[in-house]
């Protein structure tokens, strides 16, 4: 008979226990993470060179055959496409390239201005 009351405190101190714990950590009644503030940068960014206009691309739109033409004038013409679309990122490469040229300019007169200080 003692066993029994032994046993039965035993059990009664375990769920007792579990509930302590159960209410004092796992309630979800914590404040929420205060919201994070978005970091405003001390410097404005280089302006970006403008966008091209989103055009469709040629060879997008020559990807279907048209009707009455056979498989070499189809990759004929995008060839001809995938040619001009390299040519415009030359262009595009040709004018970052100039802009680079100028910052590095610009950036050699800024460092020849502090060496004299």
């Amino acid at each position: 008979m003692a066993s029994r009351t032994v046993v039965l405190g035993g059990v009664a101190a375990v769920v007792v226990a579990g509930a302590a714990y159960w209410f004092l950590y796992m309630q979800d009644d914590a404040p929420a993470p205060p919201a994070k503030v978005a970091a405003v940068p001390a410097k404005p960014a280089a302006p970006t060179p403008p966008k091209p206009e989103a055009a469709p691309s040629p060879a997008a739109a020559s990807a279907a055959p048209m009707p009455g033409e056979d498989k070499l004038a189809a990759l004929d013409r995008q060839i001809k496409a995938t040619q001009s679309k390299v040519g415009e990122l030359e262009k595009t490469v040709g004018d970052l390239q100039s802009q680079i040229a100028a910052k590095n300019k610009e950036i050699a007169e800024l460092e020849k201005k502090l060496a004299k200080k």
